[in-house]
């Protein structure tokens, strides 16, 4: 032994790598905020459109609020379209429409905040499930005098109308429900449009009229899946322009949900069909809770992204042999 101590070890990179992980932490945070404020801005550039300069194919005035109501075909029965939360509404059942044909009267209704309805940039009761189907059964009652009529929804327009089928169960002739997920928790794009300072901007860029925005809406299109046609993108875009479109929306997602949907499943007593798209984003164990809940659910898999898009054939179709009314 020669009694020599052997030379003292160095922190110095693990300082030089924590120090760059700051940095690095400080310039992200420094983007996202710059971001934030240029995205804010192009909200105010972008949605410059007042809500009472639109023009409305069959406005509907519900507890203040202007509902847009879309009726197509001449048919002594009615079928009432609920679209899911976007901001392009019930454009989105143009293929639906077309292949209904004019035996019926399809009733397209751009639930409250979106499509070419009011918005509603404060977070609130209408913005919940409980809230939207009070309106929808209000329209009904004003357009159809208490007429029984089929509810066909997808994604949140088939909460809305279940929630009608449980709470009003004598106006639901019948029931298809599409790629509803009753037991579904919130993804990473709701997570981020929750957050602030970053969550308006969020909201705009995946959501609304943002550069993003054609990736959520029809993020297979440039597979060879699902495009939108110039049309539902005209409809889309003037939608998107609305004033206070981006708070609305967020406003949405800021809402807590209130209704008595899925709890109470078991009192639909309307014939329903359930269509399930495979390939989409509602799981196994979703179709299950609804098969569980409702007696004598009819269920229809179809091996698409979402059926009322790329199968409208197979909607209508299911709509058709629900029964009429008298």
């Amino acid at each position: 032994m020669t009694g020599l101590r052997p030379p003292p070890t160095s922190d110095a990179p693990s300082r030089v790598v924590v120090r760059m992980l700051v940095l690095l932490l400080l310039l992200l945070a420094v983007g996202v905020v710059v971001w934030s404020v240029v995205t804010n801005q192009r909200i105010r550039l972008t949605e410059t459109t007042p809500h009472e300069d639109v023009e409305l194919a069959g406005p509907a005035l519900i507890d203040g609020m202007t509902i847009n109501v879309v009726h197509d075909g001449l048919g002594s029965q009615p079928v009432i379209l609920l679209h899911d939360f976007d901001v392009a509404g019930g454009v989105l059942w143009d293929a639906v429409v077309a292949e209904l044909g004019g035996d019926v009267t399809a009733v397209r209704i751009d639930l409250p905040g979106l499509g070419l309805s009011s918005r509603l940039p404060a977070e609130g009761p209408e913005h919940t499930v409980a809230s939207m189907a009070a309106t929808v059964r209000e329209i009904v009652a004003q357009r159809f005098a208490d007429q029984p009529v089929l509810f066909v929804g997808v994604g949140l327009g088939g909460e809305v109308a279940a929630e009608i089928a449980v709470t009003d169960p004598d106006v639901v002739l019948g029931l298809v429900l599409i790629d509803v997920d009753f037991d579904r928790s919130a993804g990473w794009i709701e997570t981020v449009e929750r957050l602030p300072i970053v969550g308006v901007a969020a909201t705009f860029t995946l959501e609304g009229g943002g550069s993003q925005s054609s990736s959520t809406w029809a993020p297979n299109c440039t597979e060879g899946g699902w495009c939108p046609t110039p049309a539902q993108s005209e409809a889309r875009d003037k939608a998107s322009r609305i004033r206070d479109t981006t708070d609305s929306l967020r406003a949405f997602r800021r809402t807590p949900p209130s209704s008595f949907v899925p709890s109470n499943l078991d009192e639909v007593i309307a014939p329903t069909v359930y269509i399930w798209s495979t390939e989409g984003v509602v799981p196994r164990e979703g179709v299950d809770l609804v098969t569980d809940a409702i007696p004598g659910v009819e269920v229809i898999e179809v091996d698409v992204w979402k059926a009322h898009l790329e199968r409208a054939d197979v909607v209508a179709a299911a709509v058709l042999s629900l029964p009429e009314g008298s």
